[in-house]
C-alpha cells in the first residue's frame, strides 16, 4: 500500500508578507489638476500676448495705410526731403512697431517659463512627498 508522500515543508508554510507602495490617489488628482491649471495660465498668457501684437501690427498697418492714402490725395508732389522725412518716420514707426512685439513676446515667454518651472517645482517636492 503507498502511504502519503512526505510534504516537502514541515509544517506550517507561510507566504511571505508583500507590501505595496501606499498610493494617495487624491493626491495624484490634485497634481495633475494644478498641471492643468498651469498649462491654462500659459496658454492664455500666450494668446493675451498675441492678441496684443496683432492689434499692434493692426494699428500700425491702419496708420500706415492712412498716410498713403493721404500721400496718394495730394494734388502736387512732395519735394524730395519731405519724401526723405517720411520714409524715416515710416521706418522708425515700423522698427517701433516690430520693437513692441517682441518685448511683448519675451514677456509672455519669460512668464510662460515661470510658470513651468514652478510646476516642475512643485510636481517634484509632491513626488518626494508621495514616495516616502
Amino acid at each position: 500500500m503507498a502511504t502519503a508522500a512526505a510534504s516537502p515543508f514541515p509544517g506550517t508554510f507561510k507566504l511571505p508578507e508583500l507590501k505595496l507602495p501606499t498610493f494617495d490617489l487624491e493626491a495624484v488628482f490634485a497634481l495633475q489638476k494644478a498641471n492643468l491649471a498651469a498649462v491654462q495660465e500659459a496658454q492664455n498668457v500666450l494668446l493675451d500676448a498675441a492678441q496684443a501684437i496683432v492689434k499692434l501690427q493692426h494699428g500700425y498697418a491702419s496708420e500706415l495705410v492712412a498716410e498713403v492714402e493721404a500721400a496718394l490725395k495730394a494734388k502736387e508732389p512732395k519735394k524730395p526731403e519731405t519724401v526723405v522725412a517720411d520714409a524715416k518716420a515710416v521706418a522708425e514707426k515700423a522698427v517701433a512697431a516690430a520693437k513692441q512685439g517682441v518685448e511683448l513676446g519675451v514677456a509672455a515667454q519669460r512668464r510662460v517659463a515661470e510658470l513651468v518651472t514652478q510646476r516642475v517645482q512643485a510636481n517634484l517636492a509632491e513626488l518626494k512627498r508621495l514616495a516616502a
